[in-house]
């Protein structure tokens, strides 16, 4: 069994066909066809069903694919090793960000790409459900999130930094001028809620249903951006977690409630190499967590 016969397979197994897996692997439509029969043929089964020029996984094949994943990124997870060993600083990042922490990454970001241009950096922000369903399927080298549930024991977990939520106001209003606030005036108050990811608008809503409290939600966006230009009209309140409101003209108010608690955490993939370079991007999060302000 060679790599390249299981990344003909993966391709294959992608696309569903012959045809566009050989256009995408430059190489005859023959020639994959040959090696993927070769593969079949040392495994004594088929992987495919074959239809006339249609193609589909038989449940061998099925089951085999995660199989030929992890052996192609064991291999190029030893390609990266050996290139760091080497003290290649060269290659892509791929980073996975919850939408929270779009700011305090940011800084990190700029500093890091000054330090080492020569290294491609890769950004997906998205909720963090998302991120960690990428993060399993090893399609981003880690994730910066906001995590409070459960613990997956194949992740590691590294804390960065507590945060805690704040009630957003246009400055200058008489609600910006208070030093707190409690759940129930604010359930007094016109809100915008930014859903933009499970955890993040579960616990605002856990926080609420523990004393019994019904919020005024009148709008719900899944964009920070456009909660934080609906707050700044002066209409509309909002819950987001501090460092979202930092570096905004928006006053943040602390919220009278223990339960608001972010908790910043850079997650990885147990079992998977790290770069040299994935190794210092994490460092300078850390560095960057130490100095953050958020009182």
């Amino acid at each position: 069994m060679e790599l390249r016969q299981l990344k003909y397979f993966l391709k294959a197994q992608e696309l569903l066909s012959f045809t566009e897996a050989a256009k995408h692997l430059n190489i005859s439509q023959s020639t994959l066809s040959q090696q993927i029969k070769q593969l079949e043929t040392e495994l004594d089964v088929s992987l495919f069903n074959r239809i006339g020029k249609q193609i589909t996984l038989t449940e061998p094949g099925r089951l085999f694919t995660e199989y030929a994943k992890q052996s192609v990124r064991k291999a190029e997870d030893g390609k990266l090793m050996l290139q760091d060993l080497k003290k290649i600083r060269v290659g892509t990042i791929t980073i996975g960000v919850a939408y929270g922490l779009k700011d305090f990454f940011v800084e990190t970001l700029i500093k890091f790409s000054e330090l080492f241009p020569q290294i491609k950096i890769k950004v997906i922000y998205e909720p963090s459900h998302s991120l960690y369903e990428k993060l399993q399927q090893a399609q981003v080298d880690f994730v910066l999130a906001l995590h409070e549930t459960e613990i997956v024991p194949y992740f590691i977990y590294k804390n960065l930094f507590s945060c805690p939520m704040v009630l957003a106001a246009l400055a200058g209003t008489e609600v910006s001028c208070k030093t707190s606030i409690s759940l129930e005036e604010i359930c007094k108050l016109p809100l915008v809620i930014a859903t933009m990811g499970y955890d993040m608008t579960h616990t605002v809503h856990r926080a609420f249903s523990a004393k019994g409290l019904s919020p005024k939600f009148t709008i719900e966006v899944n964009d920070i951006p456009t909660a934080i230009r609906l707050v700044n009209s002066g209409n509309w309140y909002s819950i987001f977690i501090k460092t979202s409101v930092l570096g905004t003209t928006l006053a943040s108010v602390a919220i009278r409630d223990d339960g608001l608690m972010r908790y910043a955490k850079i997650i990885s993939l147990k079992g998977t190499y790290e770069t040299e370079s994935v190794k210092e991007f994490k460092k300078m999060l850390t560095i960057s967590a130490k100095t953050l302000k958020l009182s």
